[in-house]
């Protein structure tokens, strides 16, 4: 039983190290739940409480993270309240209608056509939307440190 945890415990990681760059996987979210899987397997004994409450206040703060650097990247370049609404829309619109690539590409669209629709000229509109990518792509790296960040926490206490 301990090798089949074990090995639960490595794939949910590895999956969420994935997911911290992949839009449609809980990157940080799955990396607590190995965490924490291990954890009530061995009785908290290396793995705590304290230790799984930092983990998932780590994992809340990558998921924030990730969605303040997307708006942040869009209102960086430019975008105004309506170009960020259409980041959110497109982002969840794109993400429902053609998966991880729809993510990216919907938040892109969201901005550029309400931020058209609103009057602004086509290269402003394009701007936004870019900004918004610029944005996604610091979230994603941000999301990333923060996991491996996680990983190395989990280890450690492991380890000792």
């Amino acid at each position: 039983m301990q090798t089949l945890i074990v090995i639960l415990t490595g794939a949910l990681m590895l999956a969420g190290l994935l997911g911290t760059l992949l839009p449609f996987l809980p990157g940080c979210p799955l990396i607590f739940g190995g965490a924490f899987l291990y954890a009530w397997h061995t009785g908290f004994a290396l793995v705590s409480w304290a230790t799984l409450l930092l983990l998932l206040t780590l994992a809340v703060l990558s998921e924030v993270l990730d969605k303040i650097a997307t708006l942040a990247g869009a209102k960086r370049y430019g975008a105004s309240r309506w170009g960020l609404i259409g980041v959110l829309i497109g982002g969840v619109g794109g993400l429902i209608l053609a998966g991880p690539l729809g993510l990216p590409l919907g938040a892109f669209l969201g901005a550029v056509a309400l931020e058209f629709l609103q009057g602004r000229a086509l290269e402003g509109a394009f701007r936004a939307g870019f900004g918004a990518l610029i944005g996604m792509a610091g979230g994603a790296l941000g999301k990333l440190v923060i996991g491996l960040i996680m990983i190395g926490i989990f280890l450690y206490r492991v380890g000792r």
